[in-house]
């Protein structure tokens, strides 16, 4: 079989830019092919602003190795102000969430005590295994996936807590429904109470000459299909008319993506549900009502989702989809505005398969949120081509 690489990675997110940093730690070679590098993370360095992935926890182990952090994501939670419909405005630490604090350090508990180890070792686990085997030795985030977070807050007896702090969170942090989301993507999101969020900057530029680097190469253009090479292997085409083959093929673009490109090989029945996420640079003055709070986060009968204060006459916003930001300003400017048509995967709960087909492979965020779950999934496919896993 004559191939032109060893291995393709398809796309530039967390998932491939952690396969091939981990091929490259083994002296793999690839040739890594994206429209731009970082994916949904989208760094301004101009605007000094993120217009897609927002923040990283303190245990994002593999993504503290490629992003900057910066300073505390919102200074003090007392500086956030909720709102769950239209009428009502409070505080982390008001009367109404204090009220529930035995709730809370109930919740707290089961978070330090059980979530966060239980799902530390699944993480690890999915290093070396797809999700799927990974659940099956563990049955306390199987049991999670599998259980809507409605279920999960009934259950544990924290309805309250939830309803006025951690499900405004999670929506704050997904801008999906909670009773779209699955237990385990609902703890994922609550590890923003335990976990100090942090900011970050990211260089795109940066990123693409370290992959580069130990005679790899980086290719900016669009694959529209994979196909098996009648020689061996997979054909990789893209919009420029260039095509190539590999015999190992990693497909980390969005599910949706994954499945077009990829259907002449194996059909992917079907992929979660995604929202969709406007993110804004706003300058201008928010209406009375928001001036005194740094942060709001908006419940989901609300098309607004957060909004932050950067400095004075300036604003972080993101939203559901386009809506009059009048109703929130007196005046403003969009400075920049970025769509997500599908910004996150979070329904319903459904395992993907990571092997496709004999050497190719699947992966990014589409059976966990967040961008540590999608590095996990990039570092397992470089496993199995290096035969760790």
């Amino acid at each position: 079989m004559v191939t032109d690489q060893e291995t393709i990675i398809v796309g530039g997110g967390a998932a491939s830019m952690h396969c091939a940093l981990h091929l490259q730690e083994a002296g793999g070679h690839y040739l890594l092919i994206t429209d731009r590098m970082g994916g949904r993370i989208m760094y301004r360095q101009d605007l000094k602003m993120n217009f897609g992935a927002q923040s990283f926890y303190a245990n994002y182990k593999h993504m503290k190795q490629i992003l900057t952090p910066e300073p505390q994501y919102l200074p003090s939670v007392s500086q956030v102000c909720f709102h769950p419909d239209a009428q009502t405005q409070y505080t982390a630490l008001s009367p109404r969430v204090l009220r529930h604090l035995w709730q809370l350090l109930k919740f707290q508990n089961y978070m330090r005590k059980r979530f966060i180890p239980h799902y530390a070792q699944f993480m690890g686990d999915c290093e070396v295994m797809q999700v799927k085997d990974a659940m099956e030795q563990n049955p306390f985030i199987k049991d999670l996936f599998f259980m809507a977070a409605d279920q999960f807050i009934v259950r544990e007896g924290i309805q309250q807590i939830a309803d006025d702090l951690v499900s405004q969170i999670a929506h704050g942090s997904t801008g999906s429904s909670i009773k779209k989301l699955s237990a385990l993507d609902y703890l994922n999101c609550a590890q923003a109470l335990f976990l100090n969020p942090k900011g970050f900057t990211f260089d795109e530029d940066a990123m693409t000459g370290r992959l580069r680097a130990g005679g790899n190469t980086v290719e900016f253009a669009t694959v529209t299909a994979v196909q098996q090479n009648k020689g061996g292997g997979y054909r990789v085409s893209t919009s420029s008319g260039a095509s190539y083959v590999a015999k190992n093929v990693v497909l980390a673009t969005p599910a949706d993506i994954t499945a077009k490109i990829v259907e002449s090989v194996v059909q992917i029945a079907s992929v979660r549900d995604a929202a969709e996420l406007n993110t804004y640079l706003i300058r201008g003055s928010m209406k009375a009502r928001y001036r005194k709070h740094i942060a709001h986060i908006f419940g989901e009968t609300i098309p607004l989702i957060f909004t932050a204060k950067r400095k004075e006459g300036e604003y972080e916003v993101i939203t559901e989809h386009e809506i009059d930001l009048g109703d929130y300003f007196d005046v403003y400017e969009v400075v920049e505005w970025v769509r997500w048509p599908k910004a996150i995967f979070t329904n319903p709960n459904i395992v993907l398969d990571q092997d496709l087909a004999e050497n190719l492979y699947m992966a990014g965020d589409h059976n966990g949120l967040g961008m540590e779950s999608a590095a996990v999934s990039g570092i397992y496919a470089a496993n199995r081509i290096l035969g760790k896993a």
